[in-house]
């Protein structure tokens, strides 16, 4: 009977397995994409025959550790160490492919043997401008051995083609560490070191030795780098968030369809009440119903979710980050959130289907919706909805939700952006410059040398560098740490509230948001990056990016973060603002090495805003797609419903365009109505957002609102086309008698 009844209604069946398939490949892409990326780095260490990996102690990101060169010789000195070899690791836009992973070896070194050379040589000693490349990136970008390829704007020749097995390498290039500290700006330095042991089994007893003697390092087993790392753990929450969401819309949808099944066969419920059936058999029916739409969802979920990692890891542009890693457990996950899907989605469906009356649910009309028809507001359209009231508002919550998404994630990243905007307006900046050659700006280095040429052009009223970046603090994972000149111009935003600005070495103020939720004030220490700081003042800019973070001296944050005489960005300050375009246009001939922008369209021109915003593009395109199921599967159901009022209709003269335009302006009215709440349930989780991390201010344009409203529109208009069609193309006699 359960499978008679699923079968009953095709249609209905096949759309709810598609919203929890949909749901379920989320699930298994984007934690298999996540995996992969943890199991990259992973291998990236452990397979290089390292047994401990040495970094700076207190970095978010890996990439960000600078380390002194010379510190290998005196870790190769230490006792049981066999050997020693730096690494510097980056990331990097190449020939046409936005995220490359490169990497700076020393080609003597024991660490780059694990790239096993399928074509031509490998680097050594002697190799300037040389690369070899990972399988993925030459069969992607149809480049072999002895042709070039540009980074940094600098042209390097392919002399070697590896594979490692390792879609993160396999998607990334090698160069040796010498070109890698030229190009990235950082001399004589390296993001970690690799270290082999003697003897594995001394491994812990050489971590305590090194750790003791450098204060500054972190010492891990190669093995467990990525776990510890920050930025690898948010990665993953990251992936099971957005999956979250898709499960979320998907469990609505499930909970929607176990109830239009129990509405459609009410009478029939009434039937085997009155012929002996228990409340606890109907109620298991319904269940096991719901439980088996949810196996049969999860097993075409974990297809999709395969599906999905196969092709996006072919695609050149994604394919060195988007390798997906699965196993067992992976695949054991997804299925238990379809079987959790099943039991929340059907449960109350199941009780309420037990507590039929018998005599109740077998004198029920479906064309009436089980009682008589109030006169609603708006005719016949609204009246429809409001006849399945739980049904409606269900399928409003799916899109909802989905607009909600789009709408709390946009206003995050333009409340972000603004910020940005204002970090520099408050310095008086009408210009913002960044390192040209980056795809993250976390890589931005600019040379002071650049600055004090720009200075001295004559529009040119005050030039001011400054070095922002992410550091663990006290009781604060993400604190913002900025380094400014205390001589320059754009340190005088930052408004004293309490105690006095930097004057000396080994001094920091603080943003009154980070004083308040660190319990920080003057005179208090605070350590960052291994270094510890003597707060002095605290400040208010205004902006909470800035109000949540600490500021130290220029040199002071260069040295922290191993960018000797360089910026991340540089402020400009003209004469006449008027004079901007013309200015912006002298510096992008004079310096191509720097990308200059309008202090007002700044967060435009950084590369890692537009990777947010595609990334919020295919968030939505997710929670979209599968809130777009759930208004078919709606109107679908609704037209199934009055199939026999249809007939009538149709029978009384209406003509087969009314009736489209009658199904169509359900789902539209539906659409739009759920849209307005999608924005306001946006804007709450905004608030939230807000209250449990203060930097976060997101802002809502109206062309956000109105993308928003116009998305939720389409959506409806594009899910009611097929219901309708079908709903115009009924033979009147044939409907009239549908059962």
């Amino acid at each position: 009977m359960i499978f008679r009844n699923l079968w009953r209604r095709r249609t209905r069946t096949i759309l709810t397995l598609i919203g929890i398939g949909l749901g379920v490949g989320a699930i298994v892409a984007l934690v298999a994409i996540g995996n992969g990326l943890m199991g990259g780095f992973v291998e990236m260490f452990s397979g290089s025959e390292a047994d401990l990996v040495v970094s700076q102690a207190d970095v978010f990101d890996p990439s960000m550790s600078a380390l002194d060169e010379n510190l290998r010789d005196q870790l190769a000195s230490l006792t049981g160490v066999a050997s020693v070899t730096g690494m510097l690791n980056a990331e990097a836009a190449a020939d046409g492919l936005p995220y490359m992973m490169l990497l700076g070896h020393e080609p003597d070194g024991f660490a780059i043997e694990r790239y096993k050379l399928v074509e031509g040589e490998g680097l050594s000693s002697r190799s300037r401008h040389e690369i070899i490349i990972g399988k993925l990136v030459a069969d992607g970008l149809n480049k072999g051995v002895g042709d070039s390829m540009k980074l940094y704007d600098s042209a390097f020749r392919i002399v070697g083609i590896y594979e490692t097995g390792t879609g993160m390498e396999d998607g990334g290039g090698v160069i040796t560490l010498s070109d890698a500290q030229t190009m990235m700006k950082k001399s004589h330095q390296v993001s970690m070191f690799q270290i082999k042991l003697k003897r594995v089994e001394d491994a812990d007893r050489a971590r305590e030795a090194i750790e003791r003697r450098f204060d500054d390092l972190v010492v891990t087993r190669s093995g467990e780098y990525a776990n510890k790392e920050m930025l690898m753990q948010i990665v993953a929450g990251l992936a099971w968030g957005i999956a979250f969401l898709a499960i979320l819309i998907g469990g609505v949808g499930m909970m929607n369809t176990m109830l239009m099944s129990i509405f459609e066969r009410t009478r029939e419920i009434g039937v085997l009440r009155a012929l002996g059936w228990r409340k606890a058999r109907v109620l298991r029916m319904i269940l096991m119903e719901s439980l088996v739409l949810s196996v049969i969802g999860g097993a075409l979920g974990a297809v999709l979710g395969v599906v999905t990692v196969r092709l996006l890891g072919a695609i050149p542009a994604t394919a060195g980050i988007l390798q997906g890693e699965f196993s067992l457990s992976l695949f054991v996950q997804a299925f238990m959130v379809a079987l959790g899907l099943g039991a929340l989605g059907g449960f109350y469906p199941a009780w309420r289907a037990s507590r039929l009356d018998p005599l109740l649910a077998m004198q029920y009309d479906a064309d009436r919706g089980g009682g008589a028809s109030k006169h609603w507001p708006g005719g016949m359209i609204v009246r429809n909805l409001m006849r399945r009231r739980i049904r409606s508002v269900l399928t409003m919550l799916g899109i909802a939700i989905a607009v909600a998404a789009i709408v709390g994630l946009g206003g995050m990243l333009e409340g972000f952006g603004e910020q940005f905007v204002a970090m520099g307006a408050g310095g008086q900046a009408d210009l913002m410059a960044l390192d040209a050659g980056v795809s993250d700006m976390a890589y931005s280095a600019v040379d002071e040398k650049i600055a004090k040429r720009i200075a001295a052009i004559p529009q040119v009223e005050s030039v001011s560098g400054m070095i922002a970046s992410v550091a663990p603090a006290e009781n604060n994972p993400f604190m913002i740490v900025m380094g400014y000149s205390p001589h320059e111009s754009a340190i005088k935003h930052f408004e004293i509230a309490d105690g006095e600005p930097l004057s000396a070495t080994r001094q920091a103020i603080i943003g009154r948001l980070a004083a308040d939720s660190m319990d920080k004030k003057v005179g208090d220490p605070i350590d960052l990056v291994g270094s510890r700081f003597r707060i002095v003042g605290i400040y208010e800019t205004g902006t909470p990016l800035e109000d949540t973070g600490v500021v130290i001296s220029l040199r002071e944050a260069q040295a922290l973060f191993g960018r000797p005489r360089q910026t991340s960005f540089v402020g400009i300050e003209l004469r006449d603002p008027r004079q901007a375009d013309s200015v912006l246009q002298e510096l992008a001939a004079r310096f191509p090495e720097i990308r200059v922008s309008k202090t007002a369209e700044f967060a435009e021109s950084i590369p890692d805003f537009r990777a947010m915003d595609v990334m919020i593009g295919g968030i939505s395109f997710l929670a979209v797609l599968v809130g777009g199921v759930g208004v078919m599967n709606t109107v679908f159901m609704s037209v199934f419903e009055r199939t026999r009022e249809i007939g009538v209709l149709r029978a009384l003269g209406w003509r087969k365009r009314r009736i489209l335009g009658m199904v169509m302006q359900e789902s539209i009215l539906l659409s739009f109505v759920s849209g307005l709440v999608g924005v306001l349930l946006g804007m709450a989780f905004g608030q939230i957002f807000r209250a449990l991390l203060p930097y976060l201010v997101p802002q809502y344009p109206p062309e956000l609102i109105l993308r928003a409203v116009i998305l939720a529109l389409t959506l409806g208009t594009i899910s009611g086309i097929l219901p309708a069609w079908w709903a115009s193309r009924l033979d009147p006699l044939e409907a009239l008698r549908y059962e």
